[in-house]
């Protein structure tokens, strides 16, 4: 044990510090504790004693909870848990892999059984903390190189290719695309990856000033579809990473008097409940929020009942054709 060392104390009594304070001296306690600051070290011993007992808490960590797709996965992930008696605790990581290792240490101090995940790039102290713990872990919204670990999603620059195929095949070369940030998202970065392989698989460019990153909000969007709007040439589609991004996209073009999809053609990503309902219907790809959470919770109750493989899930994400996306203007 580091803090032992660190201390200068044995092992057995590093540990007595940790689990019974009472039974060491002042001067030793001192030094144990002064090495866990210095060390950032935090006990697991609670958790350990928690899980030895089976808590039946299932924890799950999310970029964000300011976003009705993760909510849809939490909602099937908690209805699930509880027809088998497990409760959630819930937790984000605003899309930090630093803030996303710091909540899962407090959900494993807090006795979790199982967690689930969003990604499959984390933090390298959190994997060597979760192959430490021997949690039983399932990471969702990704499918294929998971280091190991249980997932259950889609490949997210597969996914991208039908969106880009209907655009070319409706005429348009210049298409552009407004993606949420790319650092510490792989499934944003797999998604821009996925775009300009297709684009380049069709015999398209995909120019650096076609490519905006930008936060998933409303406004971000307007900002972003302002600048593209700026180009010369101008895009005539855009390809959106998530529905909020283009949402932004079509009240930019509204107030600048661009029709869609007379003028610019617009797909989303994550089929949100008003892209069905906003005129003309928003195009965009649906993504299986519900089934990724129930599918994780299914898979963490198997792990804790005595399965011990993990598994990997390739779920469908769907193209869904509406209004927003039509031939290009003529020159």
């Amino acid at each position: 044990m580091d803090v032992a060392k660190a201390a200068n104390v044995s092992k057995s009594t590093a540990s007595r510090a940790l689990s019974d304070p009472a039974k060491v001296n002042s001067g030793t306690l001192v030094r144990v504790q002064a090495a866990m600051a210095k060390l950032d070290y935090r006990p697991n011993g609670v958790a350990r004693a928690l899980r030895s007992r089976s808590t039946h808490l299932i924890g799950a960590v999310l970029p964000t909870l300011d976003y009705a797709i993760y909510i849809k996965q939490v909602e099937a992930l908690q209805r699930e848990l509880d027809q088998h008696g497990y409760s959630l605790l819930l937790t984000s990581s605003g899309f930090s892999l630093a803030e996303e290792l710091k909540q899962t240490r407090t959900l494993l101090e807090r006795g979790v059984e199982g967690l689930v995940l969003v990604g499959s790039v984390h933090h390298p102290d959190l994997v060597a903390l979760l192959e430490e713990q021997m949690i039983p872990t399932v990471e969702t919204y990704v499918y294929g190189n998971t280091g190991g670990r249980s997932c259950i999603g889609f490949n997210n620059s597969e996914v991208v290719a039908a969106a880009i195929d209907h655009l070319v095949d409706l005429g348009h070369t210049r298409i552009a695309m407004i993606s949420g940030i790319t650092r510490d998202n792989d499934r944003a970065a797999a998604r821009v990856e996925g775009v300009r392989a297709r684009l380049t698989s069709r015999g398209l460019a995909f120019p650096p000033e076609y490519l905006i990153e930008k936060p998933y909000t409303i406004s971000a969007g307007r900002d972003a579809m302002r600048v593209l709007l700026s180009r010369d040439p101008a895009p005539t589609a855009v390809f959106c990473g998530s529905d909020v991004l283009a949402f932004g996209v079509l009240a930019e073009c509204a107030k600048h008097g661009v029709d869609v999809p007379g003028r610019m053609s617009v797909i989303g990503f994550d089929n949100l409940d008003f892209c069905a309902h906003l005129p003309p219907g928003m195009t965009t790809i649906e993504v299986p929020a519900a089934e990724m959470g129930a599918g994780a919770a299914r898979h963490l109750i198997a792990r804790l009942s005595g399965s011990i493989e993990p598994e990997y899930v390739e779920l469908e994400a769907t193209l869904i054709l509406r209004g927003t996306t039509a031939r290009p203007p003529k020159a």
